[in-house]
C-alpha cells in the first residue's frame, strides 16, 4: 500500500543534533530520569547507543518539542506530526495566520539571494515543517478528524 523508503539524508541524525542544541541537557536528563552523559550519547549520531521509541516519546512530552518525532518521520519520507491535542476549532484563525507568516518567511529567504548558513538552512526547514504541520491541522478541520 505505502512504500516507506528510508531517506538517504540523515534527517533523524540532524533532528538529534538540533534537539540537543535547543535544550539544556543536564536539566532534561534529570527530568527524564537519565544520566546526562547517556542522554548526550544517545543524541549523538556517532555513538552506538540510540534513543528508544519510549525515550523519544518521553523527551517529546517533557519538552513539548516534536523535533525528534519529526526527524524520525522525515527519515521515512513522512510529513511532520500534528498533535491532536493542539487542534481546536477556535484556534483555526491562529493556524491560518501562522501558516501565512511561515510561508512569507520562506518566500523572503528564497528571493533574498543570501548564502545560506547551516543555521539559516535549519530555520528554512523549520518554517517548511511548521507549514506542513499547520496544513495538516487545517486538513483535520476539513475532514472533521479533530479533537474538540
Amino acid at each position: 500500500m505505502f512504500d516507506y523508503k528510508i531517506s538517504k539524508h540523515p534527517h533523524f541524525d540532524e533532528a538529534c543534533r538540533v534537539f540537543a542544541l535547543r535544550h539544556n541537557m543536564a536539566k532534561l536528563a534529570e527530568r527524564a530520569g537519565m544520566k546526562v552523559q547517556t542522554l548526550r550519547n544517545k543524541l549523538n549520531p556517532e555513538q552506538p547507543h540510540q534513543l528508544t521509541p519510549s525515550e523519544i516519546w518521553l523527551l517529546t512530552d517533557l519538552t513539548e518539542d516534536s523535533t525528534l518525532v519529526d526527524g524520525f518521520l522525515a527519515q521515512i519520507h513522512c510529513l511532520p506530526c500534528v498533535p491532536m491535542n493542539e487542534v481546536a476549532k477556535e484556534k483555526l484563525p491562529h493556524y491560518v495566520m501562522s501558516a501565512t507568516a511561515e510561508i512569507g518567511r520562506i518566500a523572503a529567504g528564497a528571493v533574498s539571494g543570501d548564502v545560506k548558513t547551516t543555521a539559516g538552512r535549519r530555520d528554512v526547514i523549520s518554517s517548511i515543517k511548521l507549514c506542513y504541520s499547520l496544513n495538516g491541522t487545517g486538513c483535520r478541520f476539513h475532514t472533521g478528524t479533530f479533537a474538540g
